[in-house]
């Protein structure tokens, strides 16, 4: 049964996570790249420039995420974001990885 003074704590949490979640889900115009969408009529030209958007792309989701830990860092009160910071921390460094990825096949690609 959950403690009737940490359901406040943990329904703002959630409200929290709910809204960071959603404004990050409004600003995806794009899907990633599928390789149905790589049609095999284009060129390696083609095809190294689509990774290397998607690259970009990517880059720009980490340096979101970095922001979001900033902002969970930098709240005050009584809840402690620290957990969510770090989950923030660990997503910005999957979505550099992926994009150092992507550079690299566009790199091979464009050879």
């Amino acid at each position: 049964m959950i403690n009737r003074f940490r359901l406040p704590a943990i329904s703002a949490i959630a409200a929290s996570f709910l809204l960071n979640f959603g404004v990050y889900a409004a600003m995806q115009n794009e899907p990633p790249i599928s390789m149905s969408q790589m049609a095999h009529d284009k060129s390696d030209q083609e095809v190294a420039a689509e990774f290397k958007d998607e690259a970009t792309m990517l880059r720009e989701k980490a340096d979101l995420h970095r922001k979001l830990a900033q902002n969970y860092r930098a709240r005050s009160g009584k809840l402690d974001f620290e957990q969510v910071a770090r989950h923030c921390d660990r997503l910005a460094q999957l979505y550099e990885d992926a994009a150092k990825e992507a550079e690299a096949v566009s790199v091979e690609l464009s050879k």
